[in-house]
């Protein structure tokens, strides 16, 4: 793991922000990855895949279990040593995702951006720089809070705050034509934008699980997957 990087205490970013990560299952990680995963469809035996923005890494030990070459990036040193821990195997680098990657072009099979893009200061650049380590026909497929989410207004009512209000880290917020125009602009050839990657509801109802999704657009996440 390279080391270079800068420290939490100038970013806002302390310990407390990663400790929700930490706390993960992987009933949970395997369920939010694995939904990743299937979006951006079939990857080969092998592929390198890599989790731009990794924080403390709960999605490479699924990575390695599914038989990708995972690697993890983020900004900050702390975070990415309990990634280390908790898979060493994987390859991670202390990258900003506002500067040019230390990355080669054509280089993944796949990149997962999990709630990051809300976080930089030039998301246009951010994308066109994932396209262009993207191998042709590869896939990013993230995740970012929906400016569409049909409970922000309610929660404006009501005195409440929105979860994509509240983070004073996040600076600019996307809905689905904002989303689906970035993408476009960066260069994707295909793309696939839609809110709702989290359900309105989980229901376990004796030996029966299963989801009660939003309504199209409106659901609490948005989930855009774009082809190179």
């Amino acid at each position: 793991m390279e080391t270079s990087g800068v420290t939490t205490s100038t970013t806002g970013y302390d310990e407390q922000y990663f400790a929700g990560m930490q706390r993960k299952s992987p009933a949970k990680v395997a369920w939010q990855y694995g939904r990743l995963l299937r979006a951006m469809g079939k990857l080969p035996a092998g592929a390198r895949v890599l989790d731009l923005g990794c924080g403390t890494g709960p999605a490479l030990p699924f990575l390695i279990g599914q038989g990708y070459v995972a690697w993890g990036s983020d900004f900050l040193r702390y975070p990415l040593q309990i990634a280390h821990d908790t898979a060493p195997t994987a390859r991670l680098i202390c990258a900003d995702a506002q500067a040019p990657l230390p990355l080669a072009d054509e280089s993944f099979d796949g990149v997962l951006l999990s709630e990051v893009i809300e976080h930089v200061r030039d998301p246009l650049a951010l994308a066109r720089e994932i396209r262009r380590v993207l191998r042709t026909g590869a896939a990013l497929a993230l995740t970012t809070p929906n400016t569409w989410d049909l409970r922000r207004p309610f929660y404006r009512l009501s005195g409440r705050v929105w979860s994509g209000d509240a983070d004073p880290t996040h600076i600019e917020l996307f809905g689905p034509p904002t989303m689906t125009a970035l993408l476009k602009q960066a260069g994707f050839a295909r793309l696939r934008v839609r809110g709702g990657f989290k359900p309105l509801r989980f229901v376990k109802a004796g030996p029966l699980h299963f989801e009660i999704p939003y309504p199209p657009l409106v659901g609490n996440t948005l989930l855009a997957v774009a082809w190179k």
